[in-house]
């Protein structure tokens, strides 16, 4: 594996919003030292970068995605949610093994190209083996579930048995974990009550709880399908549901948690489980503001999503974590809320210690080397080196990224994805996602 000797990098420190400038030696896929100065004759065969005045981060972790949508956001522009899933699972059912194994591959490489180096996928089935060789192409790191229901929510809702979604599962966790040097991990991923049974929720839990893994859901994004579940089972909510069901702990992430309680918020507390802020898509197809401000109030270590993109529309963490910043605190009337060092926790150590990893998620010797390098003198916007980590997250996006690494490989150098034709991977993007759109209806054939 290649070893990397970064000079003169200042690495964020999120406590304090300070910097300090060190060498990073990165060797076997690890910060292997930290420090002022680090001489060539301790690395001799190193490359060097030289990260004069970049702002050094630790990679940001997308805890909840959907990446196949990258192929179907446009056409689900600006629609009420009972439409807009009528026509996801219209171009679901359109898509072909490669349609999916480009989808997969352009949104990991956009994800990367703006800092992201993990993420956490609620996957179909259908494509699963093109799905997997396009993560394993791109070189991410990737925890990888199901998505699986058993509820018809609606006409086009696919179901499936208890004994299916574990048959499932079991063949997800032989194919993914532990693949690619051990970048790809399983979890398992029901969609979510109001389309999953009690009896399926808690099945998949048993058998992830044997396993290891993370139990990765939706929670609460819809008012009138929370309501329902409420309804179902006599409580008050769904996190509520989830409790009584046996669900919660600190190996079980909720996506979305936006209609609870605050006697749920106590729940989610007591019990640990970490709620996933996806607020590009909360906003986009009009889902609602959770409490995310009263969560932090109690502890809650609230990890951050892009989300699928047919929904957010981006993979861009920066962007997501603004968006999140602003919203909470024009809700909540206090600019204090989700401040540039929480947020940026929430994007990096809150999401990799919600996915398992104790030695991931910061900037520290021994820790795995996943890093973002930000140039902060090539853009007009982030001019002003003294208030550098409040600037990237307010005023700027994730096109400021200009270097990073997962698990110690350079993957992104100069702006630039590395080992991939940009130009190819757009064009033939470009071309599939035009076909897509013509097969399904949506535009006219020239």
């Amino acid at each position: 594996m290649s070893e990397f000797l970064i000079r003169n990098a200042d690495i964020a420190d999120l406590d304090d919003l300070s910097t300090r400038t060190r060498d990073i030696l990165i060797a076997d896929g690890r910060f292997k030292k930290i420090a002022e100065r680090i001489e060539l004759d301790e690395c001799p065969g190193a490359s060097v970068i030289d990260a004069h005045n970049m702002l050094a981060l630790p990679g940001f972790t997308d805890c909840h995605s959907h990446v196949y949508q990258t192929f179907i956001k446009g056409p689900l522009d600006d629609l009420v949610i009972t439409d807009w899933l009528v026509r996801l699972f219209k171009f679901e059912e359109s898509m072909s093994d490669e349609d999916y194994y480009y989808a997969t591959l352009l949104s990991c490489l956009s994800a990367m190209r703006f800092g992201t180096t993990t993420i956490n996928e609620m996957g179909g089935y259908e494509h699963l083996d093109a799905t997997l060789k396009a993560f394993e192409d791109a070189g991410i790191r990737t925890t990888f579930g199901i998505s699986t229901t058993d509820v018809p929510e609606n006409e086009v809702t696919p179901i499936i048995s208890v004994d299916e979604a574990i048959r499932r599962s079991e063949e997800v966790y032989k194919k993914t974990h532990g693949r690619n040097n051990g970048l790809m991990r399983a979890s398992v991923a029901p969609a979510g009550l109001p389309a999953v049974s009690g009896e399926m929720a808690k099945a998949l839990k048993a058998w992830a709880n044997e396993r290891g893994l993370i139990y990765h859901t939706h929670l609460g994004e819809g008012k009138m399908e929370t309501e329902r579940v409420a309804r179902e089972y006599g409580l008050n909510g769904e996190a509520e549901a989830l409790e009584y069901l046996g669900i919660l702990d600190e190996k079980t992430l909720l996506a979305h948690s936006i209609w609870l309680s605050d006697h749920e918020l106590d729940i989610i507390a007591r019990t640990k489980a970490i709620p996933v802020h996806c607020p590009n898509t909360n906003m986009k197809i009009s889902d609602g503001i959770p409490k995310i401000a009263q969560m932090l109030q109690r502890g809650i270590p609230v990890a951050m999503g892009c989300d699928g993109e047919a929904s957010s529309a981006t993979k861009d963490m920066i962007r997501e974590g603004k968006a999140g910043s602003y919203l909470q605190k024009a809700i909540t009337l206090d600019p204090t809320v989700m401040d540039a060092g929480t947020t940026f926790k929430m994007m990096s150590i809150n999401g990799a210690r919600a996915l398992g990893y104790e030695d991931l998620g910061a900037i520290k010797e021994g820790y795995q080397a996943d890093l973002v390098l930000v140039n902060m003198e090539d853009d007009l916007s982030l001019t002003d080196r003294d208030h550098r980590i409040g600037n990237l997250l307010y005023a700027g996006t994730g096109h400021a990224v200009d270097t990073v690494f997962v698990a110690g490989s350079l993957k992104v150098r100069n702006k630039k994805i590395q080992n991939f034709d940009e130009g190819y991977i757009i064009r033939k993007c470009n071309d599939m996602i035009h076909e897509l759109n013509v097969r399904t209806g949506y535009v006219k054939e020239d």
